[in-house]
């Protein structure tokens, strides 16, 4: 039968199939994260696909990943909102690129789920559409191609804040000096979309009040940074001290006091590793900061905690609004918020069936 069915869809009986991939579990597990950190009344998002009840003139989309750290998510609508743009915001599997598909073979699945997504991206009939995410920046931007009937644009969410702060000028409504110096942390060599994106960030920050930019964070000790974190995920707690200690050294000697990074993967994986002499925050932060509209990292003080019966504890205002019971709270703290360098962790409540990570990854499915 499967000789058959591969004979009709041209497939090898012997390829993976989409089936085989538990991409229901990578989307899972960042929404379970997501409602750990936030409470139903703080996702100011749209996550459903539902067609809108209004045209906006700016269309901020999240994308999926953000999820895992979503003050960031908060901290970009709360600019938003700062600085007077008439906006939505979109987030989440509904509104996907697709590049999870394409990084396992999957590209005519990848292909559907970004055309979906820009069905549902242009309903919203933005003048401008701006991407948090550096991947779907550079997915949407690969499928706005010269000549293409898509409707609405694809831009860098740092580059319109850096328009939108020089259209406001004395009119920004700053509440605060910064006073730090800061070396901006990125990923170069990947794409051009994101080669462009230290300099852009380093504009912006250029324009925050008290903020010095010192440059482009050069250093092996960030050559653990991966933006996505299975490197991190593996090591042990004399790894983990070692990183930490190569880490704080580079940013001492550098003259900075904070590392800024402009992704979501890295300021979660790299927040790990944030001690006293090493602050480490997203760029949005920072201009959330200055305008006294940020929101507290619960990802970094979850993740710090170490014990998923605390966890438990502190996000129980955020789990709770979602329907999610106890032990299932108690279940996802342990799954996502132990690092697998904590000591004296009680045993997993699911006896074994996750793993002391703080983190899972799309895999194949177990087969018999």
């Amino acid at each position: 039968m499967s000789e058959q069915l591969s004979a009709q869809t041209g497939h090898s009986p012997d390829e993976p199939r989409v089936s085989d991939l538990t991409f229901q579990e990578f989307y899972g597990a960042m929404l379970d994260r997501e409602r750990l950190q936030v409470s139903r009344d703080e996702a100011l998002w749209s996550e459903d696909g539902a067609p809108p009840d209004r045209q906006v003139d700016v269309l901020l989309n999240f994308g999926c990943n953000v999820r895992q750290s979503p003050h960031l998510q908060r901290d970009a609508v709360a600019v938003f909102q700062a600085l007077g743009v008439d906006f939505a915001a979109v987030a989440g599997q509904k509104y996907c690129c697709g590049k999870i598909y394409n990084a396992f073979g999957f590209g005519d699945s990848a292909e559907q789920v970004l055309g979906k997504s820009v069905q549902r991206l242009s309903a919203y009939q933005p003048k401008r559409t701006l991407q948090w995410c550096s991947a779907c920046e550079m997915q949407f931007s690969d499928a706005l191609e010269p000549g293409s009937d898509i409707n609405f644009t694809s831009e860098s969410l740092s580059a319109y804040l850096v328009e939108r702060l020089d259209e406001l000028g004395d009119n920004v409504p700053w509440e605060s000096e910064m006073k730090i110096k800061v070396l901006v942390h990125g990923h170069l060599g990947e794409h051009p979309v994101r080669d462009a994106h230290p300099g852009i960030v380093m504009e912006l920050l250029r324009r925050i009040p008290g903020v010095e930019v010192l440059g482009y964070a050069k250093s092996p000790a960030l050559d653990l940074c991966d933006n996505a974190g299975p490197k991190i995920a593996t090591i042990g707690t004399d790894e983990y001290h070692a990183a930490q200690v190569e880490l704080e050294d580079f940013l001492t000697e550098s003259g900075a006091d904070v590392l800024v990074t402009m992704y979501h993967g890295c300021t979660r994986e790299l927040g790990k590793f944030a001690s006293d002499r090493l602050t480490i925050r997203n760029y949005i932060s920072v201009l959330a900061t200055a305008l006294g509209v940020a929101n507290p990292d619960r990802f970094s003080e979850y993740w710090r905690l170490g014990d998923p019966q605390k966890v438990m504890e502190a996000s129980r205002p955020n789990w709770t609004s979602w329907g999610i019971t106890e032990e299932d709270a108690l279940r996802l703290a342990h799954k996502y918020f132990v690092p697998s360098y904590a000591t004296g962790i009680p045993d997993c409540p699911c006896n074994g069936a996750c793993t002391r990570t703080g983190a899972t990854w799309l895999m194949p499915h177990t087969k018999e």
